[in-house]
C-alpha cells in the first residue's frame, strides 16, 4: 500500500469519529452469538464500508450489507433476539453535520436480506436544513424501541426514543451515542457540554440526569451498558485519528458514577474504538491498532476480544483492512 491510500484509510478513520456523534450499544442478557462490525474498502475516494457478521473465534465472516463508493454503513447494533441489525447508512461521506451528506438508519436481516430504511426520506424541495440525520441506532433490551441521536441540518436534536421503525419519536435531551439499561428503564449517553466530554445517564422520559465519569477522562465515546446492570464501559480520550488524543483506553464505572476501574493500559496512539459486552458479560469486543495487521505506513484498527476484567486480548479480524465499531450479538 503507497503512502496516499494509508493517509486516505487514516482520513476514513476520521470520518467515523466525525459521523460519531456515535455508536453506543445496549447489550442484552444471554448467550453469545456472533460479531457485527464496520469495514473500510481500500480504495481511493469516494469512502466505502460496509457491515460484516464473524464469530468471535474470527470464523464464518460474512458480509452483510453491499454499498457503492461513497456510502458507508456503520454503527450497527443487534436485536435482542438475533433476528435484525440496525444500522446507519451515510451518503457523501462528509459527516453528519454537513449538508453534503446525510445520515439514515436502517435495519437488515444478518444474512443480508430484509433491508429496510426506517429513517424519514428528505423531499427535494425540503432543502437540507429541514432534513433529519439519524445515527448511532441501538435496539431496547424488550427490542420494543430504538434510541438514536437525531440532527437536523447542522443542529444536534438530541437523544430521541422511537418504535422499531422508527415512528413516534420523542426527545430525551441533548446527548449523542445511547445506550440502554437492561431493563430499559434507563440510558447512558455522551455529552460535551462547554467544551468538556463526559457520560451521563437519565431515565428514559429525560429526567434524573447526571454525570458518571470524571472530566478529566474526556470520556463519552461509546458507552455499553454490561448485562448484569452493574457497569457501564466507555472509551477515553478518542477524538480522532489525526491528532494526539488517540491515546485512549477502556474503563468501566457503575451507574452512580463510583468505582471507577480501568480495563486497557495501552500506551502512545491506540485508535480504540467500540466496546461492547457479550451477551454472557464474561468478555468485550473493540477495536484498536495495537497488535493490528497494517501495511507499511498504514494504521488501521482490526477487531479484538478480551476477559471482561481486561486479560486475555485476542485478535478477531486479522484483515488488512479498517475494521472496527463492532456489536457482540445473541445467539440467534
Amino acid at each position: 500500500m503507497n503512502r496516499r491510500r494509508a493517509l486516505l484509510i487514516m482520513s476514513a478513520t476520521a470520518v467515523c469519529a466525525a459521523f460519531s456523534a456515535t455508536l453506543s450499544h445496549a447489550t442484552a442478557p444471554g448467550p453469545n452469538g456472533r460479531i457485527a462490525f464496520q469495514r473500510y474498502r481500500l480504495h481511493d475516494s469516494p469512502l466505502q464500508a460496509e457491515i460484516f457478521v464473524v464469530n468471535s473465534d474470527g470464523s464464518a465472516e460474512r458480509k452483510v450489507t453491499h454499498v457503492s463508493p461513497g456510502t458507508i454503513d456503520g454503527e450497527s447494533h443487534w436485536a435482542p433476539d438475533g433476528s435484525r441489525i440496525v444500522f446507519q447508512r451515510c451518503q457523501g461521506a462528509k459527516g453528519a453535520e454537513s449538508s453534503a451528506s446525510r445520515c439514515l438508519i436502517w435495519s437488515v436481516r444478518p444474512d443480508g436480506r430484509g433491508l429496510r430504511r426506517l429513517s424519514p426520506s428528505c423531499h427535494r424541495a425540503s432543502g437540507p436544513a429541514t432534513c433529519v440525520f439519524d445515527i448511532s441506532p441501538v435496539y431496547s433490551p424488550d427490542g420494543r424501541r430504538i434510541a438514536f441521536a437525531r440532527w437536523r441540518g447542522p443542529k444536534l436534536v438530541g437523544v430521541m426514543v422511537a418504535d422499531t421503525n422508527l415512528q413516534h419519536a420523542r426527545r430525551v435531551g441533548l446527548g449523542w451515542e445511547p445506550g440502554w439499561s437492561p431493563d430499559g428503564k434507563r440510558l447512558v449517553f455522551g455529552w460535551k457540554p462547554a467544551n468538556r466530554e463526559a457520560v451521563y445517564v437519565a431515565n428514559a422520559d429525560g429526567t434524573g440526569r447526571h454525570r458518571v465519569t470524571p472530566w478529566r477522562l474526556r470520556a463519552g465515546d461509546h458507552p455499553d451498558w454490561s448485562p448484569d446492570g452493574t457497569r457501564i464501559l466507555f472509551n477515553t480520550g478518542v477524538t480522532g485519528p489525526a491528532g494526539s488524543d488517540n491515546q485512549g483506553n477502556l474503563y468501566t464505572v457503575r451507574p452512580d458514577g463510583t468505582g471507577l476501574r480501568q480495563l486497557t493500559h495501552f500506551r502512545g496512539v491506540s485508535k480504540l474504538g467500540n466496546g461492547s459486552y457479550s451477551p454472557d458479560g464474561q468478555s468485550i469486543v473493540f477495536s484498536t491498532i495495537v497488535g493490528a495487521v497494517n501495511p507499511p505506513g498504514a494504521s488501521l484498527t482490526d477487531v479484538f476480544i478480551m476477559s471482561a476484567d481486561g486479560t486475555n486480548i485476542r485478535p478477531v479480524t486479522r484483515a488488512r483492512n479498517w475494521d472496527g465499531e463492532a456489536d457482540w450479538g445473541p445467539r440467534g
